[in-house]
C-alpha cells in the first residue's frame, strides 16, 4: 500500500511517501525557490569561452544559459554533425529576447541555471511549447494505447509544440487530456502576449501537485492531508481520474507525528543507521562524495565468518538502497562493504541493483573497485534531506552540522498547533536567541497569525543554554508573566 501524507497546516509544506506503512521518501518545500519558473528574458552577455550566455530574468541575478540548452543548437546539432562544435555565438546573440525555464537554483558564485527547452507539466503529460515531437512513457506497454496517444498527441500539437505522455495518460480518455491541454496552451499563450521582457511568465506548479506528478498518481492508494482547502483542490483535479482516496486529517496531533514520520526524519539526519541484526552502516556526506561504511557491530552470526559477513552485507545493501531514497543522496557514492569472496560480491551487487529498482531517480552502478569498494552515481534532482534541515555548526569550526533555525522554528510551530483549542491563555517558550529572533523579527506577522490559530499568547525567553526550544509553561497570561518575572 502506498500512502502520500501531506503536512500543509503550517507554512512549512512537507510530504511523505509511505510504502506498507514504512517511510520511503520525504519532500520539504524550499522557501523562495525559483526552480520551474518560466521567464521572458533578454541575453545580456555572450561568453564564447564558456559556451554560454547570461540572461536577464528581471529578478536579481542573471540566469546562466549553456549552449546545449539553446533550442536552435539542440534541434540542429542532432541532424547536422558540422554544427555540433560551433561556438555559442552561432546560435544566440546579445540583446536577443528568449523564453527560459529555471532548472537549478543559484549557487554561491553562479546565477540560476536556465534552459530554453520549456516544460509545462500536468498529471497526464509534459507539454513542450518549443518542442516538435510526440513521446510516450515506456511504462505504457499496450500497443493499442500507444497508438491512441500517438494520434492524440499529433492532433493536439499540430504546429503547437511537443508533448510527452506520462504513465497516467493510459487511464485518461481523450476528452480529459484535451481539456488539460487546451487550458494549459491558452494560459501559456495569454501570458506570452501580456508580459514584457524581462518578467516572470509562470511560477512553478503547486508543491503538492509537483510531487504527485513526480511519483505518478496511478501508483498511489491513498492521500491524507491536514489542510481542507488542499483536499478540495485535489478532489477537483484528481477525484474522478484515479482510484486513490483523498482524505482529510482533522486531529490536533501533527500528521507527521501521528504516522510516526517525524521520528523517522530525525533518524535520517544521523550518520549511523542500525540494522535489524545488530550491524550498522555509517553515512558520511562530504562536499565531493557520499561515503558509506558497513560494520558488523553487535552481530556475530551463528555459522561461519563468511556467512556472517554475507548476511550483514545483504541487510546493509537493502538498507543503503532505502537510505539513498529517504535522504535523497546524490552525486558520487562509495560503499565500503565488509570484505567478502568474489562470488558473494556478485550476489550483493545483484541484490543491490534489484533494491534500486524501487527508486525513481536514475542511479548508475559502476561496480566494485580493486579495493572492493562499490562505486555508483545518483542523479541530483533536489537538495538532500540534510541540506534542507541542517547547517554547518560554528561551535565546531564547520566540521559538524546542526538543525537550521527555520526547521527548528517550524517544529515549534507544529508543537504549538497540537495544543490549539486548549483552555490555556498563554505559553512560555524558551529558545535559542536566533529562534526567538526568527519569530519576533523576521516572522512577526506570522507569529500573530499563529497566536490566533492556537488561541493563546506566545511569550519568548531567549537562552544560549537551550538547543532549539523548550516549552516552559502553559497557563493563564498572569501565570506565564509571573514565571517570566522569576526568570530574570
Amino acid at each position: 500500500m502506498r500512502q502520500l501524507i501531506i503536512n500543509k497546516k503550517t507554512d512549512d509544506e512537507r510530504i511523505a511517501l509511505l510504502e506498507n506503512g514504512r517511510l520511503a521518501e520525504v519532500w520539504i518545500k524550499e522557501k523562495n525557490t525559483i526552480v520551474g519558473n518560466i521567464y521572458k528574458g533578454k541575453v545580456t552577455k555572450v561568453l564564447p569561452g564558456m559556451e554560454a550566455v547570461f540572461v536577464d530574468l528581471g529578478q536579481g541575478r542573471n540566469g546562466y544559459l549553456h549552449r546545449n540548452d539553446i533550442m536552435s543548437y539542440f534541434e540542429t546539432s542532432r541532424t547536422n554533425e558540422a554544427l555540433k562544435n560551433k561556438n555559442v555565438r552561432h546560435f544566440i546573440s546579445q540583446g536577443e529576447e528568449v523564453i527560459v525555464q529555471v532548472v537549478k537554483e543559484s549557487g554561491e558564485f553562479k546565477g540560476p541555471k536556465v534552459t530554453m527547452n520549456i516544460e509545462l507539466r500536468s498529471p497526464f503529460f509534459v507539454y513542450q511549447p518549443f518542442g516538435h515531437t510526440v513521446a510516450i512513457s515506456k511504462k505504457i506497454i499496450s500497443l493499442e494505447e500507444r497508438k491512441r496517444l500517438q494520434l492524440l498527441g499529433e492532433t493536439l500539437c499540430s504546429n503547437k509544440g511537443g508533448i510527452v505522455f506520462r504513465t497516467a495518460a493510459e487511464r485518461a480518455d481523450d476528452q480529459t487530456i484535451k481539456k488539460w491541454f487546451d487550458d494549459m496552451l491558452s494560459s501559456f499563450e495569454q501570458q506570452l502576449k501580456s508580459k514584457k521582457f524581462p518578467s516572470l511568465l509562470f511560477g512553478s506548479e503547486s508543491f503538492v501537485e509537483q510531487i504527485i506528478a513526480e511519483i505518478s498518481p496511478h501508483v498511489l492508494d491513498e492521500i491524507v492531508i491536514d489542510d481542507i482547502s488542499t483536499v478540495k483542490e485535489l478532489k477537483k483535479n484528481y477525484g474522478d481520474l484515479f482510484p486513490f482516496s483523498i482524505d482529510f486529517y482533522s486531529e490536533n496531533e501533527n500528521i507527521f507525528s501521528y504516522y510516526a514520520i517525524e521520528h523517522e526524519i530525525e533518524k535520517a539526519l544521523k550518520k549511523i543507521v542500525w540494522l535489524k541484526n545488530g550491524a550498522f552502516i555509517v553515512i558520511e556526506e562530504t562536499e565531493a562524495m557520499i561515503v558509506i561504511d558497513v560494520n558488523t557491530g553487535k552481530f556475530s552470526g551463528k555459522n561461519t565468518y563468511r556467512d556472517t559477513v554475507l548476511k550483514t552485507n545483504e541487510e546493509a545493501a537493502k538498507e543503503i538502497a532505502r537510505q539513498l531514497r529517504l535522504r535523497n543522496l546524490s552525486g558520487i557514492i562509495l560503499i565500503d562493504f565488509i570484505d567478502m569472496e568474489k562470488e558473494d560480491r556478485s550476489r550483493i551487487l545483484r541484490l543491490f541493483q534489484k533494491e534500486l529498482e524501487k527508486d525513481r531517480i536514475f542511479t548508475k552502478v559502476i561496480g566494485f573497485t580493486e579495493l572492493n569498494i562499490l562505486q555508483l552515481t545518483r542523479k541530483k534532482t533536489r537538495k538532500s534531506l540534510s541540506e534542507l534541515l541542517l547547517e554547518p555548526c560554528p561551535a565546531c569550526g564547520g566540521t559538524g552540522r546542526k538543525r537550521t533555525v527555520e526547521s527548528i522554528a517550524f517544529e515549534l510551530e507544529r508543537t504549538l498547533l497540537e495544543h490549539a483549542g486548549s483552555d490555556d491563555e498563554a505559553v512560555l517558550v524558551e529558545a535559542a536567541p536566533e529562534v526567538c529572533d526568527f519569530f519576533t523579527c523576521e516572522y512577526e506577522k506570522h507569529l500573530k497569525k499563529l497566536e490566533e490559530l492556537i488561541g493563546m499568547k506566545i511569550f519568548f525567553s531567549p537562552s544560549d543554554h537551550v538547543k532549539g526550544f523548550e516549552i516552559r509553561q502553559w497557563g493563564t497570561k498572569e501565570e506565564v508573566a509571573l514565571r517570566i518575572s522569576k526568570m530574570y
